[in-house]
């Protein structure tokens, strides 16, 4: 009966041996899934921080532009005041310049009737005589 029972126990251990190798080539798949999800983990996490790396310069390229954009508006707000008061400087010198002309076609208008008057009064006196 002894040989039996240990050849039972002998039996129950090549039993459990294969179950323990059962068990063990299955740790070692588990094993290689869990390497495989971790280095693909690694490679989303690069791309994620490459993402951030870029969305950081997107955000410091708007920041620039919203700086330029500030800068174009004062400019703006500064051209503006400055055409105004260019407009209102040559409006001023046009009409000065307008009132001088209307002086001198006044002026010419004057001399031109003063001419003909002395002409008329020349061809008087060479006809008089």
């Amino acid at each position: 009966m002894s040989e039996q029972k240990l050849d039972l126990i002998l039996s129950e251990l090549k039993n459990m041996n294969n179950y323990m190798m059962t068990m063990d080539n299955r740790m070692t798949s588990m094993e290689k899934r869990m390497t495989s999800m971790e280095e693909r983990m690694t490679v989303m996490e690069k791309h994620m921080t490459s993402m951030d790396n870029r969305i950081t310069n997107i955000e410091a390229e708007q920041q620039r532009h919203g700086e330029h954009i500030q800068q174009l508006i004062q400019i703006v707000g500064t051209t503006n005041a400055s055409l105004s008061n260019f407009e209102q400087v040559s409006k001023k010198h046009f009409n000065q310049v307008n009132r001088n002309l209307r002086l001198l076609e006044s002026d010419f208008e004057l001399l031109f009737q003063k001419s003909n008057e002395h002409e008329r009064d020349i061809n008087r006196l060479k006809h008089a005589e």
